[in-house]
């Protein structure tokens, strides 16, 4: 056994916090705090509700982090290929808007509200604050929500639903169930249904293909990375 595979071990063991709180809370405090920017009240001052929520987010991350799989190299050139692949079929799709078929069908409760563009260029006066706010909202977008979205979908949930003692479910452990419940729930928690089921599945196989939950947090980086870059060459705000 190597060293990462030790440690990755006894990672959970090191901290005596709830192992399903310090999976799910992160997760939660971003489903939450994202909800406060529909609050008409709140709606001015977007930028710095984002950036507390990211802060909050990030640092209950952190707080947590000593119970989740330790950092490991194994499999992160899949990681990056992946996530290069799940960029191009996301915004592909996204193009192509099959996602109102789908939506027609489904209860309206199914279906996550479509993303409202935020253009920080017309919405902040000042350049420097617009340039400010993107550089928090990369950092949100590559950075802290892969962290927080593969430690509960991938690190937690797809575990869970195989065994309620999640923690001794070895990390990429297939079963049919956890995958396709998985893939379900991470779609319906995003507008663009098709790109999301498919780049869902595509990370799954990431997973069950290394066994290393840091190689889908990789593949989640490199794809919203490249997708913020994208946002930003072509003002497609509606993708933020």
């Amino acid at each position: 056994m190597s060293t990462s595979d030790e440690n990755r071990d006894l990672a959970p063991s090191a901290s005596g916090s709830s192992p399903i709180l310090a999976y799910v809370l992160p997760f939660v405090l971003f489903m939450v705090l994202g909800a406060a920017k529909g609050w008409e009240p709140l709606k001015p001052y977007y930028p710095f509700v984002y950036t507390a929520k990211i802060a909050i987010v990030l640092g209950s991350w952190c707080y947590f982090r000593r119970r989740y799989p330790a950092p490991s190299t194994a499999g992160l050139g899949w990681g990056i290929l992946a996530g290069i692949v799940g960029v191009v079929v996301w915004i592909g799709l996204w193009k192509l808007n099959l996602e109102r078929h789908i939506a027609d069908i489904l209860p309206s409760w199914l279906y996550s509200a479509e993303r409202i563009g935020y253009d920080p260029f017309t919405a902040i006066t000042s350049t420097g604050g617009a340039w400010a706010f993107i550089a928090v909202r990369l950092c949100g977008l590559a950075l802290v929500v892969p962290l927080m979205e593969e430690v509960f979908w991938r690190g937690f949930l797809i575990r869970y639903l195989v065994k309620d003692d999640f923690e001794s479910v070895p990390v990429g452990t297939f079963t049919p169930w956890s995958f396709s419940a998985v893939v379900v729930l991470f779609t319906l928690a995003h507008p663009e249904l098709l790109a999301a089921a498919i780049w869902c599945a595509g990370i799954n196989w990431v997973l069950y293909r290394t066994k290393n939950l840091w190689a889908c947090i990789t593949a989640h980086a490199v794809t919203n990375l490249l997708l913020g870059v994208y946002i930003l060459a072509t003002g497609s705000w509606a993708l933020w």
